[in-house]
């Protein structure tokens, strides 16, 4: 799923960070952006509820994607204009980063279950495994054969879609200012062709650093 910003975000809580929760831990995680405080649906889905998941989340929506998981929003600094129901597309926007409710500060609250509506603290997934924080695109999968140059940070590589979502298995790195061959972008990984001493290898990267295509 791509990332609620539009612009690059920090986490600042996060997922089941032991505190002074109801449950005992953070039930999300929290993000800010500094750049854009527009919020937008990760993925297409279904509105299910809206303000009505208690008063610590101040303005908020509860949304189930195509997928089967539900995601809530919260802290958002007005009330969102979008009714239970209502269908939202994946980059629409849902509504602007605040600090409504239980809050210290602007940041975003995201939380994502398996489940068929939401419910506190259950059925919780983690969002880091699940959202691509850096793919600002709406496309589910797109196609293409473009130059990458990798960032400052070192990109584990993977030989799966599903390994490179989980994290798992890694069969090599991109060094910070590597260049390689951006195929295709499927579920926020970047399919890549890059040149070792010997051959070429081919594998998925899951987009941290930076990139240039």
């Amino acid at each position: 799923m791509r990332s609620p910003f539009n612009r690059p975000s920090v986490q600042t809580t996060p997922f089941k960070k032991v505190g002074g929760w109801k449950c005992g831990y953070h039930t999300g995680v929290d993000r800010v952006c500094s750049t854009d405080k527009t919020i937008v649906a990760v993925a297409d889905g279904v509105v299910q509820r809206v303000n009505d998941c208690g008063s610590s989340y101040g303005n908020h929506i509860v949304y189930r994607t195509t997928d089967g998981i539900v995601i809530l929003c919260a802290h958002l600094a007005h009330k969102p204009t979008v009714r239970p129901g209502d269908k939202v597309t994946c980059g629409q926007k849902l509504g602007l980063m605040g600090s409504t409710g239980n809050s210290t500060g602007p940041h975003l609250h995201i939380e994502l279950q398996r489940a068929e509506r939401w419910q506190y603290a259950q059925n919780l997934l983690d969002p880091n495994r699940y959202i691509d924080w850096y793919e600002f695109s709406n496309a589910k999968e797109e196609f293409m054969e473009r130059t990458w140059k990798n960032g400052s940070t070192r990109e584990q590589v993977y030989q799966t879609v599903a390994d490179c979502k989980a994290k798992r298995r890694s069969i090599g790195f991109l060094e910070p200012g590597e260049t390689a061959t951006c195929t295709a972008v499927a579920e926020g990984c970047y399919l890549l062709l890059y040149r070792t001493s010997s051959t070429m290898k081919c594998g998925f990267v899951s987009y941290h650093g930076g990139i240039t295509l």
